[in-house]
């Protein structure tokens, strides 16, 4: 590192610069006597240079060569505590108008020195200096320790990696010291966490910042609104006697969202049904009736590679996706985290979300944060009617246990169509969630018919 010097005939900028043009070399027998060269033991004519780095190489330019046997005699550093000097490695460097004064040892932390160049100093047209001259430095304090550190942030946000860091001194005080970090953070990067090292001065041990990047969530809006869920999407359309029946059916309950299977597992395909054809064969109905159109698989995460292809497929065709992760993905964290950032990497900017059970402590073995951190909404199953619990429990327990266990994104619930009392729904109309999932077409009930043509598909008070 290289750090400038300033005094009346020394300027600093970049380096420690000595101008001998300002300084007025005169003819050798008017040098100052030897005594004047011991001067910069007591002498302090600039400001101490605090924070030097232990391993500081001070570069001291002037306007004429300078004659090395010379500088190494004139050039000292002296160690004010102990009042030794520092033994110095001095070189010269461009057309030796550079004098470089580097210490063979590095400098004891959190300590004291005088760098002196005296009037002996001469160049090599025999030239010397006319006035002495000294710095006072203070090197760093030793830092034991900068702990590490974690930043979330949004893809393509603003952010850049801090100048300085909080650092704990041998003394036990706490000082803001400044880093330098082996590069710069990239927030356009697919979503995931990327450490970054640094250095600081003092601390032999490099600092870590973790830097998660999180999904953009700038158009999950587009998304939250009610749902209706389908799992047999032909079936349906048999059962309603054509597409454009069930297409104003939902319309007529005021419902413009549907999430319709895609997938079972890494198969278009299961119990005799192939989703992937139904879905495809009628997605373009919904969207030119102005449906919002989501896609939902069944996740087993058996075939990553195979998985991750066919949910890239159904993102390739839908305007969003959810993992439906239940038992089947229980104990696969780490196929849960390779599928999600290979879809991330590939599909940085898709809408995506996960729907599993509600209360997390009693499904442990399901990779909830690996799909927290991928994933920009969750949909929560709260068929309290199945549970056979009361509304309240069933939403009060899953919002307790979702901010416990650090799930953070915004909260879609999936509710029952079926087996429900009319004023449930009033009751989890009361909690005014900005989006809701309703599970499903397929096992719709006539209590829950009665409700939306009474009270709309909003779910809010």
């Amino acid at each position: 590192m290289i750090k400038l010097l300033k005094n009346s005939l020394i300027f600093a900028v970049v380096i420690l610069i000595c101008q001998l043009n300002y300084c007025n070399f005169v003819s050798a027998d008017s040098s100052v006597s030897s005594n004047d060269s011991q001067q910069y033991i007591t002498q302090s004519n600039s400001e101490t240079k605090e924070d030097v780095p232990v391993d500081k190489t001070w570069i001291i330019k002037f306007n004429e060569p300078v004659d090395l046997s010379s500088a190494e005699k004139s050039i000292k550093v002296i160690n004010k505590k102990t009042n030794g000097q520092v033994s110095l490695s001095i070189s010269l460097s461009n057309h030796d108008l550079y004098v470089n004064v580097s210490p063979n040892k590095p400098y004891d932390t959190d300590n004291e020195y005088i760098l002196s160049v005296d009037s002996n100093l001469k160049s090599k047209y025999n030239r010397i200096l006319k006035n002495s001259f000294t710095m006072n430095f203070k090197t760093v304090s030793q830092v034991t320790n900068v702990d590490d550190m974690n930043v979330s942030i949004r893809q393509g946000d603003s952010y850049t990696l801090p100048d300085i860091v909080t650092a704990t001194l041998a003394d036990g005080s706490v000082k803001q010291i400044g880093v330098v970090w082996n590069k710069n953070v990239n927030t356009e990067d697919p979503p995931g966490t990327y450490t970054y090292q640094g250095s600081v001065a003092g601390y032999d041990k490099p600092v870590n910042l973790n830097v998660t990047i999180r999904p953009s969530n700038k158009d999950v809006e587009s998304v939250a609104s009610t749902s209706m869920w389908i799992w047999q999407l032909q079936s349906e359309v048999d059962a309603y006697g054509g597409i454009d029946n069930l297409i104003a059916k939902l319309k007529s309950m005021g419902i413009n969202n549907v999430c319709i299977k895609y997938n079972e597992g890494s198969s278009p395909s299961g119990g005799g049904t192939n989703f992937r054809n139904d879905f495809l064969k009628y997605v373009g109905d919904f969207k030119r009736a102005g449906f919002i159109v989501g896609t939902w698989g069944y996740n087993y995460f058996n075939y990553v590679e195979s998985e991750a292809n066919i949910i890239m497929e159904a993102l390739d065709n839908s305007d969003y996706y959810v993992f439906d992760a239940e038992d089947a993905v229980a104990g696969k964290t780490q196929q849960t985290e390779q599928i999600l950032q290979i879809i991330r990497n590939q599909y940085p900017s898709a809408i995506i979300g996960y729907t599993s059970f509600p209360i997390v402590s009693y499904h442990q073995d399901i990779p909830y944060s690996v799909f927290n951190k991928y994933c920009d909404f969750s949909a929560p199953q709260t068929y309290w009617g199945d549970m056979q619990w009361s509304v309240a429990a069933c939403l009060d327990e899953m919002a307790r246990e979702y901010k416990s266990y650090g799930l953070d994104k915004p909260i879609y619930p999936v509710i029952q169509t079926y087996n429900i009392d009319y004023s449930d729904y009033d009751i989890y109309s009361g909690y005014n969630f900005e989006a809701t999932g309703l599970w499903s077409l397929d096992s719709i009930g006539k209590t829950f018919v009665e409700y939306i043509d009474d009270n709309g598909s909003k779910f809010k008070q």
